[in-house]
């Protein structure tokens, strides 16, 4: 027993850090999935459509500006290398030309509010958890996440359902003081950029591709299918960043960790076998569970059922994706983000047209399985290519 006692204790003591990631993550995770399954229910689908239709708007114009990416700026400052204020300046800069270009597009302030909210954001939480600063981020995260059901709801019912959006904006901001903080801390120096502008260009890509493979479906659904059905969509994917939640903890703990060289494997095989779990229960629950909790959003349980087999594939491609970015092979994570992103969008276009909305989430299903089977191909050639390194 005393054997037992003190197993507990020493893996509560080496997980202490991912716990405070955890802790942040699930606590925040929670407080935005009641929020957003509520809005669903109070706006009624077509609404919360046009909500995640401007979110998808302001979050391609943030991903744009985002040079100084965040999964740069975690592996730098885990490197110690004084990196930040220059990237935190170019990301700002650019995050004032993509708002007013958003404005033009739009005539939308708050689409263009919502962009300067994201890039604080991302890149607040990058220093943080570059820093290794896990428990402040779960302090802040939390704040952020209880800031916004506030707001969101306040200017809700004094502007409307583009009120959530600003709320959402405004409690981003939270993040802000971290940033402008962190120019007095480091000086902006484009010298830095030179012998580091491969990696740097590389998480550009990636976060294009990735901003392309999250974002522009919602951009083309919202025409080609209506508000409504990009409501019942934009809920499926709800519940899959939910069924999410571990496999992004562990990504956000253990980049900084590869980074520095401390490979967390078992962790990374927890996060892959309780992913098999989450996915399993979501295509056993959601036709019990969407009738009686969101009885207006019936056309969104096969969206859950097909979305929840991106489960698997997902926490595979984020173990692996932790791993190639520590050691700056950032070449094959741009590779497997453009492999899924092209299949995805063959298949939006493709089977969406064919067999409709089910068709688009069965593109993200393909999409992802594609780009998980890469890295594995990739991994297993980076060990042989070592192995023969080494003899």
């Amino acid at each position: 027993m005393k054997l037992g006692w003190d197993f507990i204790r020493s893996l509560l003591h080496d997980t202490k850090d991912v716990q405070h990631v955890g802790i942040g993550n699930i606590t925040g995770k929670i407080i935005m999935g009641v929020f957003w399954f509520y809005m669903a229910t109070l706006l009624g689908s077509e609404n919360y459509g046009q909500v995640i239709y401007l979110i998808a708007l302001g979050s391609m114009g943030a991903a744009i500006s985002m040079v100084g990416t965040s999964n740069a700026v975690i592996v730098y400052t885990a490197k110690k290398v004084p990196i930040a204020s220059t990237l935190y300046s170019i990301a700002l800069i650019l995050g004032i030309v993509a708002a007013i270009v958003l404005y033009i597009f739009s005539s939308n302030i708050i689409v263009s509010i919502f962009t300067f909210g994201y890039i604080f954001y991302n890149l607040g939480v990058a220093h943080l958890l570059g820093n290794k600063l896990y428990k402040k981020y779960a302090i802040i995260l939390i704040i952020q996440k209880v800031l916004f059901v506030s707001f969101a709801l306040l200017f809700y019912y004094i502007i409307g359902f583009e009120g959530v959006v600003l709320g959402f904006a405004l409690s981003m901001l939270t993040f802000s003081y971290i940033v402008l903080k962190e120019f007095r801390n480091t000086k902006v120096d484009f010298k830095i950029l030179k012998p580091r502008f491969g990696f740097m260009i590389n998480n550009y890509a990636l976060t294009i591709e990735k901003v392309l493979n999250g974002q522009v479906d919602k951009l083309i659904i919202a025409p080609l299918f209506g508000f409504a059905l990009l409501g019942n969509y934009a809920l499926s994917i709800q519940f899959l960043s939910i069924m999410l939640i571990i496999p992004s903890i562990v990504f956000q703990y253990t980049l900084s960790q590869d980074a520095t060289g401390h490979l967390s494997k078992k962790i990374k095989k927890i996060s892959i076998g309780s992913s098999i779990v989450v996915a399993c229960l979501g295509i056993v629950l959601s036709p019990i569970v969407i009738p009686i909790i969101f009885p207006d959003y019936v056309e969104a349980i096969q969206l859950i059922q097909i979305i929840s087999l991106v489960v698997v594939p997902s926490s595979i491609i984020l173990a692996y994706n932790s791993e190639l970015l520590g050691k700056e092979k950032s070449r094959f994570v741009l590779i497997g983000q453009g492999i899924s992103v092209s299949v995805y969008l063959v298949g939006l276009l493709t089977l969406g047209l064919i067999i409709g909305i089910n068709g688009v989430a069965t593109s993200l299903v393909l999409s992802s399985i594609c780009q998980a089977v890469f890295y594995i191909i990739i991994i297993r050639y980076l060990k042989n290519q070592e192995a023969l390194r080494s003899n």
